[in-house]
């Protein structure tokens, strides 16, 4: 089970628990595979985060960003409290908040360098039929 966001969820992804409204309604079911259209709704209903089933996700290490690097601090900045519950809790969120926030960063640059990619094969290939015409 994954907590991830919205933005990063893809088609064939299965709830791992209902999506709800803030009164308790039950949105999607638990179990519902995603699709495109679901994933359209979800956002524009401003639903943030959703929980799906396995780790589809590497949302790990966080890799170079700077929310990756923060997520990595936390060890060393509460490392007085390591017998403290609340504060083993609140070094939880933290770090689940950096690593979604890096994973976020992750998906935006790959999705940039694919439109960077699109954009230069399709330049080519206009390149190529005019040179043919």
């Amino acid at each position: 089970m994954q907590k991830i966001p919205v933005k990063l969820a893809e088609p064939g992804m299965k709830l791992a628990k209902p999506v709800t409204r803030e009164n308790g309604m039950v949105v999607l079911a638990e179990g519902l595979e995603l699709t495109e259209s679901l994933i359209s709704r979800l956002e524009g209903m401003d639903v943030e985060r959703i929980v799906v089933q396995g780790n589809p996700l590497d949302l790990g290490s966080g890799g170079d960003s700077s929310w990756g690097k923060k997520s990595e601090r936390l060890d060393h900045l509460f490392r007085k409290y390591n017998e403290d519950k609340w504060m083993f809790r609140v070094k939880g969120f933290f770090r689940e908040y950096f690593n979604l926030k890096a994973a976020a960063q992750k998906a935006a640059e790959d999705a940039e360098k694919l439109a960077e990619e699109e954009a230069a094969a399709a330049a080519l290939e206009a390149e190529e039929s005019s040179e043919e015409s």
